[in-house]
């Protein structure tokens, strides 16, 4: 098994891999054998804090990812409905702006905080923050997607857009909100079980 890191390759891309590979597993085990499980971090006596409070905040963002995507799934079933459609259109422009959002706040207090005191404190976690890294770029790309997908929906409220042009830009909103979904779950899987066991011994 080779030592060498290389983020774009299925072994570690986060729209290829399944799990973190068994290089970046090889050099967490020692980290993570001082606190447990997953099942064990909540007895941990450093676990409430900053660790709850990380765990909390992914709870949301995955929430929030997985209804977004059945909301834009809705937004298409409305289409020819003007009326209907103004009021959803409402609800889905907060949620994505919200999701937006907080996903880009979080993000820049791990990339600022939280990474940066990582690497100082544990060194051998050095490709596992790289993987992080590199995960970030892909998700911030994929917020900025939706992003522009969710500026358009002014633009289809109540008469403004016909029928063809919401289904189009719905189409193209479900697309990032699915991709945004996807990446989420594999992301967040692998982050905390890279950095939990970090913030307890911290």
């Amino acid at each position: 098994m080779s030592d060498t890191f290389i983020y774009n390759s299925k072994d570690n891309h986060v729209e290829q891999r399944c799990e973190l590979s068994a290089l970046l597993q090889k050099h967490l085990h020692e980290l993570q054998s001082v606190v447990g499980t997953r099942d064990e971090w909540p007895l941990h006596k450093n676990f409430a804090g900053e660790a709850e409070f990380w765990m909390q905040v992914h709870k949301a963002l995955l929430g929030a990812a997985a209804e977004f995507p059945d909301r834009c799934a809705t937004l298409l079933l409305l289409a020819d409905d003007p009326p209907a459609r103004k009021k959803h259109l409402t609800q889905l422009s907060q949620l994505g702006g919200q999701l937006i959002h907080h996903a880009h706040t979080h993000h820049h207090v791990e990339d600022h905080h939280f990474f940066p005191v990582f690497q100082r404190a544990f060194p051998k976690l050095n490709h596992h923050l790289e993987l992080l890294d590199g995960d970030h770029r892909i998700l911030t790309e994929t917020l900025d997607q939706l992003e522009n997908a969710v500026r358009t929906l002014p633009a289809i409220q109540a008469d403004k857009g016909n029928q063809s042009e919401v289904l189009f830009r719905g189409e193209e909103l479900l697309h990032a909100a699915n991709r945004l979904n996807k990446l989420f779950k594999q992301h967040i899987a692998d982050e905390e079980e890279i950095c939990i066991p970090a913030i307890l011994q911290l």
